[in-house]
């Protein structure tokens, strides 16, 4: 008769195995469809910098386990509008399904801190603005940094329910599987969109628990956020819950807050259905509140 010891470890051994396995075989699949250049960024999710004349400058920070390519579209038209428009990848993102499980909220912070000070540096206006994760880490600067405006996507600012589970249960299904995939579908309507996505579809226990600290920590954050705000978002994201959203963006201490709640799309609206019409707004938001002629540097007179 083998021992029940025998028989535990073996099983303990099956399973991580398999965990293993399985894991080189999902990395092997994103790097397929992926590919990377030399310095392990994948093709298409590099940093962007759109150069403006207006003195006028946007850092936009994309979404979790997305990268620049997920609000590039939306960039590119606010940079036909004479703004200077910076989209950093951010740690972790748009490089390996590895480099995505070891990042952290502190690297992350201490990044977009930086893309902040050297925007601010070159330009007389700087807003702040980002999609899901980047709103939230939007509102961090915003709440710290004191920037001219704020401009929030399907912003983060709140723990869903979802996570809360994924998050408290990540020691049992992280014994069984490296990366738990996400809900297919639904961030992103469109399929046609959603097939030229750059993105994990999964996650890793470290890379949760690191999105959760973030939208921890900037939640009792938000009512020290007192530049103007844009808040745009789907009534039918999916991954927000509608109830919890209203909650969050009530404690944004601005006294000049607009929110638009759009239709159509899922959580991903800067690529979405009706993404034009997201662009369109937000030019029209901040042209109101920083006109171009406004923030032109000022005349040197002639001697």
């Amino acid at each position: 008769m083998i021992p029940p010891i025998v028989v535990g470890a073996a099983v303990v051994a099956l399973l991580w195995g398999q965990r293993t396995v399985r894991a080189l075989l999902a990395e092997r699949r994103f790097r397929r469809r992926f590919p990377a250049r030399a310095d392990g960024i994948v093709i298409g999710a590099e940093t962007r910098m759109y150069e403006g004349t207006e003195n006028r400058a946007i850092l936009l920070l994309h979404g979790y386990n997305d990268s620049p390519y997920s609000v590039d579209a939306v960039a590119r038209e606010l940079h036909r509008a004479g703004w200077t428009v910076h989209v950093p990848l951010l740690p972790g993102h748009g490089r390996s399904l590895e480099a995505f499980a070891s990042w952290t909220s502190e690297e992350m912070l201490a990044a977009v801190r930086t893309e902040y000070a050297a925007l601010r540096a070159r330009n007389r206006t700087v807003v702040v603005g980002g999609l899901s994760m980047g709103g939230a880490l939007a509102c961090w600067l915003g709440a710290e940094a004191d920037p001219d405006g704020v401009v929030l996507y399907s912003p983060m600012l709140f723990v869903p329910r979802t996570m809360e589970v994924a998050v408290s249960t990540a020691r049992l299904w992280s014994l069984l599987t490296r990366y738990l995939s996400g809900r297919r579908g639904g961030s992103i309507v469109d399929p046609d969109a959603q097939e030229r996505m750059i993105a994990y579809g999964s996650s890793s226990r470290a890379s949760l628990e690191q999105l959760e600290r973030i939208s921890t920590h900037v939640l009792p954050r938000l009512g020290f956020v007192h530049a103007p705000v844009l808040v745009l978002q789907s009534e039918d994201d999916n991954r927000l819950p509608h109830d919890q959203s209203v909650r969050a963006i009530a404690r944004i201490g601005s006294s000049d807050k607009t929110v638009v709640w759009t239709r159509g799309a899922g959580h991903v609206i800067t690529v979405d259905r009706g993404w034009p019409e997201v662009a369109q707004s937000t030019i029209e938001w901040l042209d109101a509140r920083f006109p171009a002629s406004a923030t032109l540097p000022p005349t040197v007179p002639a001697e």
